[in-house]
């Protein structure tokens, strides 16, 4: 019988970091700035100024395309790509402090293969966006995607596609990696495509690097970033693309010189695109690991058409075997008032352990800061992949690469990341894992002492036959719901794309496999090896920037018979809910205020392109002049009144930004008179008032005074004295107080015989 999948989560019981020292950044002065955190060690860069950008339509480049499809030129296609450059993890000690998980939530026994029923968290699947090849194929695809305003843009390793994101139609751009960046690639081959869509300036930014290497995988020379920005937010013929470029090695301080930049990370802000890179050194071989760098792209250079401004910091790790982010991930921000960059890694020395680095003036003149250790729960690095239908043996199963991280985003103050670990049946880690699993991170406190605020595993606890999970990538939408995407595999499962989600304040959800593939994995040009067949190196999730709901994650899946595919799937998050709707008229004969009370109302507040929250009101002589967003659970609407206007029950609809709606019934009416024991003039008669009646009536025989009356008597809604002598007899007495009880109802409607 099958166990269920587990999900472990833990809190901020972790112990908090400690501040490494500077470890020996190679080439820069190390300074203390007053702009930047004081008592902290901080390294100046000195930005390196590179060529003018280069500029190509969408027609350009797909007129390229046509000639070199009909010349037959030769493509990437139908290649297998060298094995990713990594290191052997395997024999990192454990970081001392790192705890095992203490926190067990346990999700529902099956996995969902279900497109259009799958729940995923408090997500519900949607439409998708397929690109399967059939023919050409470049083994891995390295898969990446992602959305924009009306579009879902797709880049893998020798095709750059864009697909209209509401139907799945292919769009206008269609061409291969090499023929889109031909301009600044310098005739080496293209790999690993980063895109995103900068919702900030509306635009879209592809990276990928060159390589130079001969027939043995040898590096030939140091090789390029090449970073594309297009002019629009939706891509046509008429797009123009902007081809920038920057040589690894000649970036001040100029270094690396007999070094492949390899596994170009990307992350995007206000400021900046920082990307990060491995090292592997040695002209003539396949290159040694010499520690990791970090290069920070002035963003203002790239959209203004160049030149570019690129800032470079090396030797992150100190040497080869030394602490520091391994795998260094730019961080994506989408605050436009971001002032700080991040990269964020696995420690390169331990296990347990990320390693942060700060970015100070990330858009002037960057400076990084030394080491920030966070300690998190045991980790290990992942094993080879088994997958139902294999016929390579050991050979066959799937690479999972190693433990670095795969991308990382920061939202409302936390940076949220992921990777896949080796684990046991219980969810922890371990040096003899017998499955991979997703491990996720939330932290905080980046600009001091950051720690991990929560952390979890997702696993499957089976013995024998469990779900490896593996490629992971997160993002968290403006509503605070995580969103996970992954592959998924098992000896007894095919190999298929995978999603999770994890509700604001909740937890992990049960996965689903939201693609439900009948076939097996055993491509002729990839026969495998010791470390198995080649699978994506990253995935990406992202979101959408109209409603800052909606999520969209890309994950690679085995779309026919020993073919690979990449889907990009909608993520919908909870439609709205009005429970109650609170009308208040305040005297007004043409204003009606109404309170939706529920859940799940959303307004992503001011931005360019952000679909609003909305309402509209049934009938004829209202309409909804204002809509105020309070909080998931509040809503303020505000109801202009016509001549036309009918009083009664009048049906109330609630649109989010995502266009999913709820309605209710509520009694909308005009008063023809005010509420006379309101005296604080909210509409409500309620215990406020109360308050104000017994500051007025100190005595059982009082006088009305309206000249002398005690604080707190004046407070209505036009300014007016509204005395607490109901029955006007000149005394206020238990008979006013007698008259005030029986107003007393916590409503807006009138309350008869309360009325003036």
């Amino acid at each position: 019988m099958r166990k269920r999948p587990v999900f472990r989560e833990q809190c901020a019981s972790v112990g908090l970091p400690a501040i490494v020292g500077l470890l020996g950044l190679m080439g820069v002065c190390v300074c203390q700035t007053p702009a930047l955190a004081a008592g902290e060690p901080w390294t100046l860069a000195t930005p390196w100024t590179g060529p003018v950008g280069v500029h190509r339509s969408t027609a350009d480049i797909m007129a390229a395309q046509a000639a070199a499809d009909k010349q037959g030129a030769p493509t990437t296609g139908d290649v297998l790509d060298p094995p990713p450059r990594r290191v052997d993890r395997t024999g990192l000690p454990t970081n001392p402090k790192s705890p095992e998980f203490t926190t067990e939530v346990t999700a529902a026994a099956a996995i969902d293969g279900s497109l259009t029923t799958a729940v995923v968290g408090p997500f519900t699947t949607g439409q998708t966006v397929n690109v399967n090849y059939n023919v050409s194929q470049v083994f891995p695809p390295d898969t990446m995607g992602a959305v924009g305003p009306s579009q879902f843009l797709v880049a893998v390793n020798g095709r750059i596609r864009v697909f209209d994101k509401t139907n799945g139609a292919q769009g206008t751009l269609d061409a291969t990696l090499d023929v889109f960046f031909d301009a600044v690639r310098n005739g080496a081959i293209t790999r690993n495509p980063r895109v995103r869509y900068d919702r900030l300036v509306g635009r879209w930014i592809v990276t990928c690097g060159n390589r130079y290497l001969d027939g043995s995988n040898n590096i030939t020379a140091p090789n390029r970033i090449l970073i594309a920005v297009s002019d629009t937010g939706t891509l046509s013929s008429g797009t123009v693309w902007t081809f920038f470029y920057f040589r690894q090695d000649q970036v001040s301080p100029a270094g690396d010189s007999t070094c492949l930049a390899d596994y170009a990370t990307l992350g995007v802000d206000a400021n900046a695109l920082y990307i990060g890179v491995n090292q592997f050194c040695g002209l003539g071989t396949p290159g040694t690991f010499n520690g990791t760098a970090a290069f920070v792209v002035r963003k203002s250079s790239l959209l203004g058409g160049g030149p570019i401004v690129v800032s470079a910091f090396r030797n992150l790790t100190g040497s080869p075997t030394g602490a520091g982010p391994y795998t260094p991930q730019g961080v994506d921000n989408y605050d436009p008032a971001a002032a700080e960059g991040y990269f964020i890694g696995v420690d390169n020395a331990t296990f347990g352990t990320l390693m942060l680095r700060r970015i100070g003036d990330p858009g002037g003149t960057p400076a990084i800061s030394a080491n920030i250790a966070i300690t998190v729960a045991s980790t290990y690095t992942p094993i080879l992949v088994p997958h139902l239908g294999n016929t390579g043996g050991d050979n066959g199963r799937l690479d999972s690469l190693d433990d670095r991280l795969y991308a990382a985003h920061l939202r409302n103050g936390s940076l949220w990341t992921a990777h896949n670990i080796g684990a046991t049946s219980s969810g922890s880690a371990s040096s003899d894992p017998s499955r991979v699993a997703v491990r996720w991170y939330e932290l905080q406190d980046l600009g001091g002492t950051p720690f991990a605020a929560e952390s979890g595993t997702l696993y499957d606890s089976n013995l024998s036959t469990p779900l490896y999970y593996w490629i992971p990538s997160v993002v968290v939408s403006g509503q605070g719901h995580a969103a996970f995407g992954f592959t998924v595999a098992g000896s007894n499962s095919r190999v298929d794309a995978g999603a999770a989600g994890k509700a604001a304040g909740g937890s992990m959800s049960t996965p689903v496999k939201y693609t439900g593939t009948l076939s097996s994995y055993n491509p002729a040009g990839d026969p495998g090896g010791p470390n198995g067949r080649r699978w994506g190196s990253y995935s990406f999730t992202s979101l959408d920037p109209v409603d800052d709901m909606t999520v969209w994650t890309i994950q690679e899946f085995t779309a026919g018979s020993s073919i690979w595919g990449v889907r990009g799937v909608l993520l919908k998050p909870p439609g709205p809910r009005v429970d109650d709707a609170v009308v208040s008229t305040c005297g007004s004969s043409s204003t009606i205020n109404v309170n939706l009370t529920g859940s799940g109302l959303y307004d992503p507040g001011p931005g360019a392109g952000f679909n609003r929250l909305s309402a509209t009101v049934s009938g004829s002589g209202v309409t909804v002049t204002s809509v105020t967003y309070n909080s998931p659970a509040s809503v303020g609407l505000t109801l202009s009144v016509g001549g036309s206007f009918t009083p009664g029950s009048h049906t109330i609809t609630v649109t989010n930004p995502d266009g999913q709606i709820d309605s209710i019934s509520a009694n909308l009416f005009v008063p023809t008179t005010s509420f006379r024991p309101d005296f604080n003039g909210d509409c409500r008669v309620d215990t406020a008032d109360l308050t104000i009646f017994i500051a007025c009536a100190t005595g059982p025989e009082r006088t009305y005074d309206a000249g002398n009356l005690p604080a707190g008597c004046t407070v209505t809604p036009d300014g007016s004295f509204i005395p607490p002598d109901f029955d006007e007899d000149g005394d206020i007495d238990a008979i006013d107080f007698a008259r005030f009880q029986r107003c007393i109802s916590g409503t807006l409607e009138p309350v008869p015989g309360c009325e003036n």
